[in-house]
């Protein structure tokens, strides 16, 4: 299990970062292992102004700041979604 006080520590940075907007959802979760995965969903990721990884490049933007190499490890995966996204395969 990834440690509690990162995974805030991350939340926390793209809350005051990038994606302060209360609407916007921000979930750091274990993945089964010691690596962390991000979620946020944001309307400010255009579906056809962004490439998926162009999304994830703006999350890593903020986190890269405040997190060591080795904290940036525990990182195993970023997706970066829009809303109108979810509608579309649900």
């Amino acid at each position: 299990m990834a440690c509690e006080t990162l995974k805030q520590k991350i939340h926390d940075t793209l809350k005051t970062g990038s994606f302060p907007d209360p609407d916007y959802f921000i979930d750091v979760f274990d993945d089964g292992d010691e690596h962390i995965r991000i979620l946020v969903i944001s309307r400010k990721f255009d579906i056809y102004e962004y490439k998926r990884s162009e999304r994830e490049d703006r999350v890593w933007e903020d986190i890269v700041q405040v997190l060591s190499e080795d904290e940036l490890e525990h990182i195993s995966r970023i997706v970066a979604v829009n809303p109108e996204e979810i509608k579309i395969y649900t």
